[in-house]
């Protein structure tokens, strides 16, 4: 076991430097021939502030692919460490009282962590296929996650073919009926999902600049998850233009698949604030989809963290994110960062960029409002859901609440009316809780 100290100013990057030497210092430990599988490093992670915890999880997620490339894994490890465990993913396993990475050597059953990456199942199918491929006697459960994983495609000689994966992007396109209306629909949805990452993924970045105290990198990323969100609203058109009787056509075809369905956006609402343990249950079972569902329940969300980072800056009090979450201290901080530009004009940019992030996402859900309700109008919607009527009532909730609600606090430029504010919708009253459900 070692130790490494943090530096008040260390970012992700030099987290990635530090554990990269440490990696380094690993491999060139004098091992006994058939130990490697016996052996790891602990690094003790001295100094991390609470606040840049996630840090260490960028970190790991930016050294995994280097880390597996060399036979090696890392794992981070810290007080609201997301990771769920393989077993039971309600259970966030790689909680410790300490932050700390530990890096050890690749073993057969890593198959559990590295099968649903194409990158990474190739490196573990390098070193461990044989024992699958030659009849051995390998755990059912392995062995059908091996047989599932995704392989990369074959290197084809064209650059760009095989750096954008366009081959495998178009085998993809498989609708089930040959209607042109139900292809529309069917890339419609493929393109959206892979939006769904790039905003998640600039979310996930701006965290990470809330975490390091840097506001001007946090809000560059939410400017681009907010442009993320306005080209997904996009989609919502050229659906517009799919007339009811042609939606019908293929619609059977369907049978109980829906949008609800997707585990990427249930991911992209949790980064949001939007989360519940019963939605990521609705995943239990699906190989690789369950553990990181239930790793962005853990998570917390770029709310949480901009209302953590307004404590740091003194706007508001720790208390009032406890149990009994304290909106009205929360309206009000917001509040005085656009009442008092002199607080900073950073802060003030930085309030505004989330709330444009808070506005595309409240559009998208509009938008999916008015086409499902113009296509199908009051029907039931696939996959179970009660159609337009639940829409409707997801399109009425605010993500980022309390920042929308500030802006009723702002008349005249006083205080009075913050003490006179309404309960809204997602405000039950003194003593109710809004805390996040933890798994």
């Amino acid at each position: 076991m070692e130790s490494l100290r943090a530096e008040p100013a260390d970012g992700t990057d030099e987290l990635v430097g530090s554990l990269r030497d440490r990696m380094q210092h690993f491999r060139d430990l004098p091992v006994p021939e058939g130990k490697e599988p016996l052996t790891a490093l602990v690094v003790l992670i001295r100094d991390l502030p609470r606040h840049r915890w996630r840090l260490l999880d960028r970190a790991q997620r930016r050294l995994k692919r280097e880390a597996v490339r060399e036979g090696l894994m890392v794992g981070q490890f810290h007080p609201a460490c997301p990771e769920p465990a393989h077993w039971n993913p309600s259970f966030a396993v790689s909680r410790s009282p300490l932050p700390l990475v530990a890096v050890r050597h690749m073993a057969f059953h890593d198959i559990l962590f590295l099968h649903a990456d194409p990158v990474l199942f190739a490196e573990y199918r390098k070193r461990f296929g044989i024992r699958y491929e030659d009849g051995g006697k390998v755990p059912q459960e392995f062995r059908t996650l091996y047989e599932g994983a995704p392989r990369l495609p074959a290197p084809t000689g064209n650059s760009y073919i095989d750096y954008q994966s366009v081959t495998l992007l178009h085998a993809l396109h498989q609708p089930r009926t040959a209607h042109q209306a139900e292809s529309s629909f069917y890339l419609a949805g493929q393109a959206k999902e892979i939006l769904f990452s790039l905003v998640l993924e600039e979310v996930r970045a701006a965290q990470e600049g809330i975490a390091a105290d840097d506001l001007g990198r946090s809000s560059w990323h939410v400017r681009r998850a907010a442009a993320g969100f306005r080209l997904l609203g996009e989609f919502w058109e050229l659906l517009s233009t799919l007339s009811p009787a042609e939606f019908h056509s293929f619609r059977d075809a369907l049978g109980d698949a829906s949008g609800n369905g997707s585990y990427k956006y249930r991911e992209l609402e949790f980064a949001l604030g939007v989360a519940a343990p019963s939605t990521a249950a609705t995943y239990e079972g699906v190989p690789g989809v369950e553990t990181e569902v239930y790793r962005a329940l853990h998570d917390a969300s770029v709310y949480d963290d901009a209302l953590g980072l307004l404590v740091r800056r003194g706007l508001l009090s720790a208390g009032a994110l406890g149990p009994d979450r304290d909106a009205q201290a929360i309206r009000a901080a917001w509040a005085r960062i656009h009442r008092e530009k002199s607080v900073s004009s950073g802060l003030l940019r930085w309030a505004e960029s989330l709330m444009d992030l808070a506005q595309a996402f409240g559009r998208w859900r509009s938008l999916h409002l008015l086409t499902v309700e113009r296509i199908i109008g009051c029907k039931p919607g696939t996959g179970g859901t009660t159609g337009v009527a639940w829409l409707r009532h997801v399109a009425s909730q605010h993500t980022f609440p309390e920042l929308w609600e500030a802006r009723s606090c702002l008349e005249g430029g006083t205080t009075g009316g913050d003490h006179a504010f309404p309960p809204s919708p997602l405000d039950p009253g003194p003593g109710a809780s809004r805390k996040r459900e933890r798994g």
